[in-house]
């Protein structure tokens, strides 16, 4: 059974009487899109036709898209955001984003994000925006940010060692400082290549003042790890309205996500391929909402095991296949129509070379 309709079918646990009731303003989702094209690959595009229902969707139901620096600023200060607030980000400066999205982003009058690979841009990559074009961003709500310089496989490597720590900080502070070079300031933030990072690799951001984001799934509030910030991917087979209604609607699951287990599993070092995922939540959940959270691996549904209101694990059946994989975890709120949603992403790598994507 797909995640939507086990998704669709927990929405009858919701329909008890109870009163639909307002988000609290603390907590915002973010879109992730690639490509704004009907030829680049599938997997990370959809057409202008299909953003642009995107957009009018948001529109038609009272979203309020937010820009990144305003939405992050206002949790961490615990200020109030607008009731059902969405940020609009995009990885990799292709050029086809300028030249299909900013007029839609433009007919809509909303901000948005770029996270930019310098390098493409500096060689003058025929698909990769100029740093004209991404000038020109600035002067139409969008901000621009890290993205690394080459879009390189951060932590498939041989070893987590001092050099492999220098080098890859060298990397992102390369693409930091042509970016503040052409830009002029530019908010300290990263998108990982691919969604992968480690613990190591977390920790050395922090120390250096970066807010960084993943590919995992989810919406962000105050009690969100700062340096694996989620985000909702809404291209390709994740473009289809109506999976994307759902998640706009959701909420993240209070919990402390900082503590997560290490994302990388070394198959190379024994590691174990159905890896416990413990979560400590910060608010005690209802008993129906317990008995109604249901985890996602590989397409299969899961029943986490709570130890108390505050504390589920959850693990894989079966032994998770080499690349990226994810444990998604869904409730409905109570009190509401929507749901939480908690995401975490492995990537279980043998310390071959990375693949060609």
């Amino acid at each position: 059974m797909t995640l939507l309709r086990l998704l669709l079918a927990t929405t009858l646990v919701t329909n008890l009487g109870l009163s639909t009731i307002s988000h609290s303003a603390d907590s915002f989702n973010i879109l992730l899109y690639h490509h704004i094209s009907s030829t680049a690959p599938r997997s990370t595009s959809l057409s202008a036709e299909e953003f642009e229902g995107h957009l009018q969707y948001l529109k038609d139901n009272e979203y309020h898209v937010v820009a990144l620096g305003d939405a992050l600023k206002a949790v961490q200060t615990a200020q109030p955001l607008p009731s059902k607030s969405v940020v609009i980000t995009f990885d990799d400066a292709w050029r086809d984003i300028y030249e299909q999205g900013l007029p839609l982003l433009k007919k809509y009058d909303y901000p948005f994000t770029v996270f930019v690979n310098t390098d493409p841009v500096d060689q003058n990559n025929r698909h990769a925006m100029t740093w004209d074009m991404l000038r020109d961003l600035k002067h139409h709500k969008g901000s621009l940010a890290n993205h690394t310089r080459d879009h390189a496989y951060l932590v498939r490597k041989p070893e987590y060692d001092d050099v492999w720590l220098s080098a890859t900080l060298a990397n992102i502070e390369h693409a930091q400082q042509r970016l503040e070079q052409e830009l002029g300031h530019t908010p300290k933030w990263l998108a990982y290549p691919f969604g992968e990072y480690n613990n190591v690799l977390k920790q050395a951001l922090k120390e250096r003042g970066y807010t960084a984001f993943g590919q995992q799934s989810g919406g962000v509030a105050a009690f969100s790890d700062w340096q694996a910030l989620p985000r909702f991917p809404a291209a390709g087979r994740y473009s289809s309205l109506k999976t994307l209604k759902t998640k706009l609607a959701s909420q993240p699951f209070p919990a402390n996500y900082a503590a997560f287990a290490e994302p990388v599993i070394r198959t190379d070092h024994g590691q174990n391929q159905q890896p416990l995922l413990t979560v400590n939540l910060t608010q005690a959940q209802r008993l129906g909402v317990r008995q109604q959270l249901s985890c996602f691996i590989a397409g299969s549904a899961k029943k986490p095991i709570w130890s108390d209101k505050l504390n589920f694990n959850i693990a894989a059946d079966n032994p998770m296949g080499k690349g990226r994989n994810r444990y998604n975890c869904t409730a409905p709120i109570w009190g509401q129509k929507n749901y939480y949603w908690l995401s975490h992403q492995w990537l279980v790598y043998g310390g071959e070379a990375p693949p060609k994507e």
